[in-house]
């Protein structure tokens, strides 16, 4: 198992994760919050460590 990250809510649109993401895995939806793709995540944590609300949370990846 893998550490993965995901955007559990809270999320205001401050696109520092988008921004600190290595690889891209990260968009907005519908202006309303980011998503992040678990095919893409590495599990670096940037995305989580810059988050200024908390909304990224860590999940464990059972694939």
């Amino acid at each position: 198992m893998s550490v993965k990250y995901k955007v559990n809510g809270g999320c205001v649109l401050c696109l520092m994760c988008v921004y600190e993401c290595p690889v891209g895995a990260i968009t907005i939806e519908e202006n309303v919050s980011t998503v992040i793709d678990p095919d893409k995540c590495i599990g670096c944590g940037s995305c989580y460590r810059n988050c200024q609300t908390g909304a990224i949370v860590k999940v464990e990846d059972v694939r």
